[in-house]
This record gives structure tokens, C-alpha cells and sequence, in this order.
């Protein structure tokens, strides 16, 4: 059994009503890229994790078909909510239209073998320069998220605890914001996180803050391929 993540998706059906090759040559074709590097990597066994920007749809209906794409791939489907994810309802409406092909984390947490999983969407650092009175609201607020879905985490009592944003926990001189305080004062090991998207936007990207491995997932930055985090020998 092996533990993937994989996300920033954009996808907006078939064919694609916002062809993503605007933002670059590689992007080009970049839903049978993903398609086809899940099915030759990914099997039933297997667990996904997904953090955001999953679908472009405004509206968990238009959103159907994107996610009925996703759910005839193999694996179990763990997501977390992306900026773009307008699409997004409640849980439970979202468990319903999808038939349970998907988990969702949202002020709850979940475990895979000896990993607990919590995570939130996040929002834009603190320390950032057009910070308005309503990105200030939302900051508190999805750290408080991050902060309940983190204690449901340690319930599960695993060795290990995952935390899952979309969000980037570091500003854009590379400093941990708010959430890696947060993340370290519940003992997170690992941070996946998205939203990051360009080669320029690459470059010099932190690969552990305040002993908390971090994990770029863009689809992008992996090449449209899913990065594997660990794995189990089968008892």
C-alpha cells in the first residue's frame, strides 16, 4: 500500500472548457497527462491525497463530471479545498452527489495506516503587503480550522500526523507564516500543500520549515505525475 499526493488539477471536463495551455506549453493535454500517470501508477490499495484546485465548475453539479472522472480512477480519494474549488458544498451534499467516492477534510481529520490527516485550504500569508480587513478574518479563520482538524488528528493516535493545506504555510521570502506554528505546536511531521504553479515560482522552494518536511503537489511542478510520500510492506 503506498500513500501518493497529487493536485491543482484544473480541470473543467471534456474536452476542456478552459484549455490550461494558456499558462504554458507543458500544459497542454494536461488532463490525459493526469489521467493516464494515475492509472499507470496508482492502484486500488493505493491512497490519494488531493489538495485543491481540483475543478474549475462554480457549482458542485458542473463540477459532476470532472469528479466522476476522478472517482473511476483506482484508489482511495482524500480532498482538501483549493481556492478554485467554488464548486465546494457541504460534506455531506458533496459525499451524496458523488456516491462516497471521495473523503473530505474539513474541521475533521482522517488516518491511513500509522498517518493521521488533517488539513484546511489556508489562505494568503500574514505578512503580505496587500493583505486587506477581510483576508484577516479569513486568515483566523482557517487557522482555526487547521487548529480543530489537527486535534481530531491526534485522537487517531498514529505515529505520524500529516497535515494537508492547499495554501503554501510560508510567505514569499520563504518565512513560516502562522500555520507552521499551528502545525508544529500539534507535532506535524509532513505538509502537502498546493497552489503554487510556474517554473518561475519553483525556484528556491523550502523543503523543511521548523522541522516540518514540506511537499509541493501542483501537478505542474510534478510533472503531471503523482508524488509518492510513503509506503507499506504488505503483512
Amino acid at each position: 500500500m503506498k500513500l501518493y499526493a497529487f493536485s491543482d488539477f484544473h480541470l473543467s471536463g471534456d474536452p476542456p472548457t478552459k484549455p490550461m495551455d494558456i499558462f504554458g506549453e507543458n500544459w497542454k493535454n494536461h488532463r490525459e497527462k493526469i489521467l493516464s500517470a494515475w492509472k499507470e501508477t496508482i492502484t486500488a490499495g493505493d491512497t490519494v491525497i488531493m489538495a485543491g484546485d481540483i475543478s474549475w465548475a462554480t457549482h458542485l453539479e458542473d463540477a459532476l463530471s470532472d469528479l466522476k472522472t476522478l472517482s473511476a480512477l483506482p484508489g482511495r480519494k482524500i480532498i482538501v479545498r483549493g481556492n478554485h474549488d467554488y464548486w465546494w458544498n457541504t460534506v455531506s451534499k458533496m459525499k451524496r452527489m458523488t456516491d462516497n467516492a471521495f473523503e473530505f477534510i474539513f474541521n475533521s481529520a482522517l488516518s491511513v495506516e500509522n498517518i493521521a490527516l488533517a488539513g484546511t485550504r489556508g489562505w494568503i500569508p500574514e505578512t503580505s503587503k496587500k493583505i486587506t480587513e477581510e483576508d484577516k478574518v479569513i486568515i483566523l479563520r482557517e487557522q482555526g480550522r487547521l487548529e480543530r482538524s489537527l486535534i481530531e488528528a491526534e485522537k487517531f493516535n498514529c505515529e505520524k500526523i500529516f497535515a494537508i493545506l492547499h495554501y503554501p504555510p510560508f510567505d514569499e521570502q520563504r518565512r513560516p507564516t502562522k500555520m507552521m506554528e499551528i502545525m508544529k505546536s500539534h507535532g506535524v511531521t509532513d505538509c502537502i500543500y498546493g497552489h503554487i504553479h510556474g517554473k518561475q515560482n519553483f525556484n528556491n522552494l523550502p523543503k523543511e520549515l521548523e522541522g516540518i518536511q514540506l511537499h509541493l503537489t501542483s501537478s505542474d511542478y510534478l510533472n503531471f505525475k503523482p508524488l509518492l510520500l510513503t509506503e507499506w510492506n504488505e503483512s
